[in-house]
């Protein structure tokens, strides 16, 4: 069980699916700092010139967290929080990276690189709307492996960790990761 000060984080993810008002403050203020982290990661072979960094994306997902309809929020357990974490910064790129496509009409479309799963992966790394439109494929037809991806290589988890917070054998994850790996490059590359 993680601790956060005072309280463990299964604490306070109960007081927020109770609807306690104070919770979800609390728990993002005390989780804020492994959403920062999971956010540097995201961004760590990104170039320095983004308009988006990663304390801002943090905030964002704080701010819409926050702002969340009262009683939307209720996470089931701490590997619930952080699946929805990695899923929701996802979509705060995806969505940016949108609005920034349709700014410049198609130019200057913002790259991910995926060295973590670099087999086959381009060295300049992948537009993250086909990123996203291929997770969304891939969510549609097994969401438990969306979700292993989200949880390895967006949120930066190691294969040890993945497991833990997913609940599935270590061996299993590492399974699904090659899996992963093959059907990305396989769909990005077509």
């Amino acid at each position: 069980m993680t601790t956060f000060g005072n309280q463990s984080l299964d604490d306070l993810l109960s007081r927020v699916k109770a609807g306690d008002d104070t919770a979800t403050t609390e728990l993002l203020n005390e989780a804020y700092k492994e959403l920062r982290a999971l956010a540097e990661v995201i961004f760590r072979d990104e170039n320095t010139g983004h308009t988006l960094q990663p304390t801002a994306l943090v905030n964002e997902l704080c701010l819409r967290m926050l702002n969340a309809k009262p009683g939307s929020l209720a996470w089931e357990d701490r590997n619930h929080f952080f699946r929805s974490a990695a899923k929701a910064m996802r979509n705060l790129l995806t969505d940016h990276a949108r609005a920034k496509r349709a700014h410049k009409r198609g130019g200057d479309v913002r790259r991910v690189s995926l060295d973590s799963i670099d087999q086959g992966v381009p060295a300049g790394g992948i537009d993250l709307v086909a990123l996203d439109d291929t997770l969304t494929k891939l969510a549609t037809n097994d969401e438990e492996l969306a979700s292993t991806f989200e949880l390895r290589f967006l949120a930066g988890l190691t294969v040890e960790q993945t497991a833990q917070v997913s609940g599935k054998p270590l061996r299993t994850v590492e399974r699904d990761c090659q899996f992963i790996r093959a059907w990305l490059q396989r769909e990005l590359q077509a």
